[in-house]
């Protein structure tokens, strides 16, 4: 029987042919959202081969978990992204990390000074620290929608909260981050 997956088909429509053994379903599931995936892993390593690997791990999770796998008014890419989550704490686990927060994507320049570069630095450095003794939810909230620039809607989606509440909770967020801003030098 040939086995064509139009990528006219809604997330449910194809979650449910892959949940009866259909793997090109799957592989249209996985090459719908494996870049947002990937983008989310990133953020958190800020290494490449290591991002790589756990979204690898990601999607082999939830090809295994899938047979669970029951919408609930939740969309696809929310069970996805709590399978990253899951495994960015085995990666720290692993990792002996305490931190999880990344750096925040460097400003391209050209060929900057290296006082300047080094300025740069210490400002991701001050950020950085200052996210970190953010609660989760605010550090969340920063990463899914200024860091990786993902709509308000699907930030709400991922977090289970409406547009509304993730708009609060990033206003929240952004206040509290220029609160540990203030009185740097940054």
């Amino acid at each position: 029987m040939f086995n064509h997956v139009s990528a006219k088909l809604s997330d449910a429509e194809l979650i449910a042919r892959a949940q009866e053994g259909d793997a090109v379903a799957f592989g249209e599931l996985y090459e719908r959202h494996v870049v947002v995936i990937y983008r989310y892993v990133l953020a958190r390593v800020n290494v490449e081969r290591d991002a790589e690997d756990i979204t690898e791990v990601v999607f082999l999770r939830a090809f295994e978990a899938l047979h669970r796998y029951k919408e609930r008014g939740r969309p696809f890419t929310a069970f996805l992204y709590q399978v990253a989550r899951n495994a960015l704490v085995d990666y720290y686990r692993q990792q002996r990390k305490s931190e999880t927060i990344e750096a925040v994507e460097k400003l391209p320049s050209s060929s900057p000074a290296p006082d300047d570069r080094l300025m740069e630095e210490e400002r991701i450095a001050v950020l950085r620290e200052a996210l970190a003794k953010l609660p989760e939810d605010y550090q969340e909230v920063i990463r899914l929608r200024i860091l990786l620039s993902l709509p308000t809607a699907t930030v709400g989606e991922w977090l289970g909260r409406s547009e509304g509440a993730v708009r609060v909770l990033l206003h929240r967020a952004l206040k509290a981050l220029r609160r540990r801003m203030v009185g740097t030098d940054v």
